[in-house]
């Protein structure tokens, strides 16, 4: 009832959509007996343009009712506040002056209105539709549904009051917000119908087993989506109204402000513990920009009339494992069965883990097999068994005997095969060094990710693609275990200044401290570093340019969104000014207490991190006499490392004082000198033949001599 709509309180901190109120009336029965004398005398009683006294006296013409049902004008008012209903779903049409391609529904968020549009279309073309014949009466003006103008909400709050005749049905309070217009538009059409799972369904589970069908319209372009599931361990916990998905399109794209291959697999990160929205993304480009990541873009997202909030959009991370390759986790989370949906795990004998709580694993996952992996008599066989099989039998012996040599203190396993003759050292170094700048809590296990492309010798194992870095960037939970919160030069994930990974304490043993023990990687570290140096020194102004990007996006998602509970509501959250970091990294960071009024100072905070961290990194890996190969005058210089002898090649190495770039060339074996049949070099034989000539002489000549005239 209109009563109950302008009365009721929230009924919690979720809110709810318009649509689920119900349409009611009071005095059912008395309007059915007036609708039924009504009809019989020809009357409408739902005629939303009956007229009132004024209306009467201003067009000189009295309304004929029957005195028996109505005997004046003022039973007649009587009778429509009692028998007429207010709007029960408010909505904004698509149309092509406006530029939105499917119906946004209006949300009641406590009890507030709210409709939220996506930025870069055209405020003037679009107006509120209800669902009866009332009419809106905002500022004196009177609208009918479909008239009124929605520009004059934007940002503002107004009370709209929606009436039949002068009867006013009910008093809403609305107000309208509009994203970014730099930000992309996406509006998924999830298909509910009988047969096909529900959007209930599918955001209630847990284990993302359960897939959704439709359609996706992607800055104006429809696209065929034949599957939608959720995604995320720690986000899909506490995400109830944003949840996290991976989508599969019916055709590959190149999804709008995302540089990639085209893919149909695309993942869409709800940043819900992250009220930045943007340490992801920032952590992406820094990967992104060394060549060991994938590029982002920001969309706001519309799920059949909803909006769901601003979304991290990026191509999927088995998006591009070969069809000879595999790509692997070091996972923190313990998998269900392969038959019940889950992925092939196992554990690595030296690789820790602890027990006691749900993240506590330090596990190898596999993500993802290429066909040929799984060619089984010349079938692909993806059956639970043979991903087991493939996974225990080919994949963990080569990633055991790998470990083995990077956990050595030599560095060559019981085989005698050095470390680097398994991984890729460049890009583990290129890793190391994203999750050094970024302080990421999942250094140790989780969302660490590597692949292989084939299964011969010459494939080695690279590290990547970078994911999952919402827990860093001056984000912190569960700090202890990490290093000491509040020692300044020890580890604190919260303050720009300091050495990270050689401070870990965690039980977890984490692959990229054990590596670094070794001295060619940790100088693989320092060229990296230094040829990279401008990506790093960009960072802070990636900070600027993203917040300019999603500004108006992100407070429309903190609007809708609301406030998680739990262990994650604290990351990077600061009660009070916090001053942290000593000298040249002694930082301020602003009081963060509300993410729908505080976001510019979590933006801030980041932007902090982001610049203190920079200046650590170039005070301690900057080395000023480097200069990238790729632009050197080279002058190599060469050093004979091992001779070549008459039964084994040399190897020399040529190295550029100026870059220090080298490469190495085999010396190929000299000959044999053979004095009286033995070789002076190594002391080799040579086999001896003897010929009885015709005279009965015989001649005895060595293997390498011309016989011909021997006698």
């Amino acid at each position: 009832t209109p009563s109950e709509m302008t009365e009721q309180p929230s009924d919690s901190a979720d809110g709810e959509g318009v649509d689920n109120t119900e349409e009611t009336s009071s005095g059912d029965s008395d309007a059915a007996d007036d609708e039924s004398a009504a009809d019989e005398e020809g009357a409408d009683a739902e005629d939303s343009d009956l007229v009132t006294e004024e209306d009467a006296d201003e067009s000189g013409e009295d309304e004929e009712l029957d005195e028996d049902i109505i005997e004046d004008e003022l039973e007649l008012e009587e009778f429509l506040a009692t028998n007429a209903t207010a709007p029960t779903k408010l909505w904004i049409e698509p149309t092509d002056t406006n530029g939105i391609p499917a119906q946004i529904d209006v949300f009641k968020n406590g009890n507030v209105y709210q409709l939220y549009l996506p930025g870069g279309i055209d405020l003037a073309n679009c107006y509120l539709s209800w669902n009866n014949d009332a009419s809106v009466t905002v500022g004196g003006t009177t609208y009918v549904s479909g008239a009124y103008p929605i520009a004059a909400s934007l940002d503002s709050q107004k009370t709209l009051a929606f009436k039949n005749g002068s009867t006013t049905l009910i008093s809403l309070s609305f107000i309208t917000y509009q994203g970014s217009a730099g930000v992309q538009r996406v509006f998924i059409d999830i298909d509910e119908s009988a047969g096909h799972n529900t959007i209930a369904q599918m955001d209630g589970d847990a284990n993302h087993n359960i897939e959704c069908t439709g359609r996706i319209n992607i800055n104006g372009t429809w696209y065929d989506m034949p599957k939608i599931k959720g995604r995320g361990n720690a986000t899909w916990e506490h995400a109830d109204d944003k949840r996290p998905y991976n989508i599969t399109l019916g055709s590959k794209i190149n999804f709008p402000g995302v540089t990639s291959e085209k893919t149909k697999k695309w993942s869409f990160l709800a940043e819900i513990t992250d009220h930045t929205l943007l340490r992801n993304r920032v952590g992406f480009q820094l990967a992104y920009g060394m060549g060991i990541g994938q590029d982002t873009t920001s969309a706001d997202v519309w799920m059949n009339g909803e909006y769901q909030g601003c979304y991290m959009v990026t191509p999927k991370t088995d998006s591009f494992v070969t069809k000879d390759g595999f790509m692997i986790e070091q996972d923190n989370y313990l998998e269900p069965s392969v038959a019940s949906g889950g992925d092939p795990q196992f554990k690595l004998d030296g690789l820790n883990e602890s027990s006691g709580w749900t993240s506590a694993y330090n596990r190898i996952t596999v993500k993802k097999m290429g066909d040929n992996l799984l060619l089984k008599n010349g079938v692909i066989d993806e059956s639970a068994a043979n991903l087991e099989a493939v996974a225990l039998q080919t994949l963990k012996p080569w990633l055991q005997d790998a470990w083995d040599a990077i956990r050595s203190d030599t560095g060559y396993n019981s085989k005698g095969k050095y470390y680097t003759e398994y991984i890729d050292i460049e890009s583990f170094a290129k890793m190391y060094l994203v999750h050094e700048y970024i302080k990421s809590y999942d250094v140790c296990a989780g969302s660490i990710l590597f692949h292989r492309d084939g299964m011969t010798d010459n494939y080695k194992l690279i590290a990547g693609p970078a994911w999952d870095m919402d827990n860093a960037l001056g984000s912190v939970c569960q700090n202890g275990s990490l290093g000491n919160a509040d020692d300044r030069k020890n580890g604190d994930r919260r303050s720009g200044e300091g050495s990270f990974i050689q401070n870990v304490k965690e039980y977890k043993t984490s692959i990229y401290k054990t590596i670094s023990k070794h001295a060619d990687f940790m100088e693989a570290v320092n060229f990296q570093y230094n040829k990279y140096r401008a990506v790093f020194d960009s960072l802070p102004g990636v900070v600027d340019q993203m917040k300019a990007e999603i500004s108006a996006s992100a407070f429309m998602n903190h609007y809708k969104v609301n406030e998680i509970s739990g262990t994650y509501a604290n990351l990077h959250k600061y009660s009070n000014a916090t001053t942290l970091g000593s000298n040249s990294y002694r930082q301020s960071y602003l009081a963060t207490t509300n993410s729908k009024s505080d976001w510019p100072n979590y933006v801030a905070n980041l932007k902090t991190y982001v610049s203190t961290r920079t200046l650590w990194f170039q005070n301690n890996y900057y080395d000023p006499d480097f200069v990238d190969p790729a632009t050197c005058n080279h002058q190599y210089e060469r050093v004979v490392n091992q001779e070549a002898s008459c039964t084994a090649d040399g190897l020399a190495t040529y190295t550029c004082p100026i870059c220090k770039d080298s490469y190495t060339e085999v010396i190929p074996k000299i000959a044999h000198d053979y004095q009286n049949g033995i070789c002076t070099g190594c002391g080799e034989a040579l086999l001896t033949a003897t010929f009885i000539c015709g005279d009965g002489a015989s001649v005895t000549v060595f293997e390498t001599q011309d016989t011909s005239g021997a006698c």
